[in-house]
């Protein structure tokens, strides 16, 4: 038995998504986070024979289960190559494409990737306290979480956890650190469970493993990027979505979309608008799309699924 045939991976709003995203049945489509590939077949399944679609993903094992399932199944209108999203323009470049006719984010992490022990993701089963995406990347939580001061620590937690019990949690860190290393999750969900109130530890060790998560793959810095790289590369009328899994990827999507379909982004009280802003985009979502209840009661993780959409408006001139 494979890795395809044990990569279990329920995606999100898959058809919903694909029905939203893909507007031309000949079009080129970039999927940023393909995992198991589940929404790329979802888009595949809605284009003719002339539409491509290009996958992307930062972790090789994904890849590799996309390339089998997908690309590798016989589908000559896919490619699968292990590159970020953050790459994005450079390859488009590389393949020749000019402009893209949609593109695909799913920040979240991977059932498989959650269920694996051994990539460290989750505080409810014993593993190496690891969290990378991509396990060629050179730091791990066990090095920010020995490695770095208090403070930061603090900082890591409160920002990226938006967790309120930030210090106690960081000083506990601190101390446990001090007798041996942290280098387990089990461990440091212990560290985690002593510091904060017992009806709130769980909830707390969910924030806490966020936030080393996302400080370890640097996500919103990679998100930042992102919002920041696709506009351009769309095609006219081309269209950008982004299911997000909490609060603070959420929040920079929608004020981002929100800014890219405004005419005005003055300050509120100005008696006139004086910032010459042009919108650049038309938003699909004005309230984001979430899960239906049939939806979370298969999958859970859908949950806390969030799904926002813009549209490019034509426009014979680059978008800088």
């Amino acid at each position: 038995m494979g890795l395809a045939d044990t990569y279990i991976h329920v995606p999100v709003l898959a058809g919903k998504v694909a029905e939203m995203l893909v507007w031309n049945k000949s079009g080129v489509y970039v999927d940023g986070t393909i995992g198991g590939g589940g929404h790329a077949r979802a888009i595949l399944d809605r284009l003719d024979e002339s539409g491509r679609l290009i996958g992307l993903d930062r972790d090789p094992e994904a890849v590799s289960v996309s390339r089998a399932r997908i690309a590798g199944g016989g589908d000559p209108r896919a490619k699968v190559m292990h590159r970020e999203f953050t790459e994005l323009a450079s390859v488009l470049d590389t393949e020749r494409v000019s402009r893209v006719d949609g593109v695909l984010l799913d920040l979240g992490v991977s059932s498989h990737q959650i269920d694996t022990p051994g990539r460290g993701f989750s505080f409810q089963a014993e593993g190496p306290l690891d969290m990378r995406m991509d396990r060629g990347a050179p730091y791990t939580a066990a090095d920010i979480v020995n490695g770095s001061t208090r403070d930061e620590i603090e900082r890591i937690i409160r920002e990226y956890g938006e967790e309120r019990q930030a210090r106690s949690v960081a000083n506990a860190i601190v101390r446990t650190r001090a007798e041996a290393p942290l280098t387990s999750t089990g461990r440091l969900a212990e560290t985690i469970r002593s510091a904060v109130r017992r009806r709130w530890a769980t909830k707390s060790c969910a924030r806490v493993f966020q936030a080393f998560r996302i400080a370890v793959n640097k996500e919103l810095d990679r998100l930042k990027t992102a919002l920041d790289t696709v506009l351009p590369l769309l095609s006219n009328r081309g269209r950008f979505g982004v299911i997000s899994y909490h609060s603070l990827e959420d929040r920079m999507v929608k004020r981002t979309f929100e800014t890219w379909a405004s005419d005005c982004i003055c300050p509120p009280g100005l008696p006139q608008c004086v910032c010459r802003h042009e919108r650049v985009a038309v938003l699909h979502t004005k309230r984001p799309v979430v899960a239906s209840r049939e939806e979370v009661t298969a999958n859970p993780r859908a949950r806390s699924a969030r799904f926002r959409m813009i549209e490019r408006l034509p426009n014979d001139d680059p978008i800088s």
